[in-house]
């Protein structure tokens, strides 16, 4: 009899025994989670950095179009793209040449800011050019 009874009683956890594993998972994930919430929005605000450079120097390349830079390099200065969590806006004025040049360069429409850190910017990152054809980025988050 009694074997029957100690081979019937090893045949599971018991209560206890489930409660202290799921009492330390609840803590590892409560310390785990802060710092993989964090990393996550670092690595949102890299990938806007990259975004924003890409797009700045797909701007230098169309601008290497004759046409695109003679329409484009104004004497003040010209805001000709600018980037919002909405997507990226490419200057009315900025000529056919231009957004033919930019838009064969990258991906317009899956270019977007997802990152608070950018999303904060409220008129969005623009890429100047100057008078003398430098092209810059105004607007990035500190």
């Amino acid at each position: 009899m009694k074997k029957t009874q100690k081979k019937l009683g090893n045949k599971g956890f018991s209560l206890v025994e489930l409660i202290v594993v799921i009492a330390i998972m609840a803590v590892l994930v409560g310390v785990l989670a802060p710092t993989l919430i964090k990393n996550i929005e670092k690595s949102r605000e890299s990938k806007d950095a990259q975004n924003c450079e890409q797009l700045k120097s797909s701007v230098e390349i169309a601008l290497q179009n004759e046409t695109a830079y003679s329409t484009n390099v104004k004497s003040d200065g010209k805001d000709i793209v600018t980037i919002t969590s909405s997507g990226v806006t490419i200057a009315s004025d900025a000529g056919t040449d231009f957004t033919t040049e930019f838009t064969g360069q990258i991906d317009t429409s899956k270019t977007k800011l997802t990152s608070k850190k950018y999303k904060d910017v409220t008129d969005g990152i623009k890429i100047n050019v100057n008078e003398k054809g430098q092209v810059t980025i105004v607007g990035l988050p500190s």
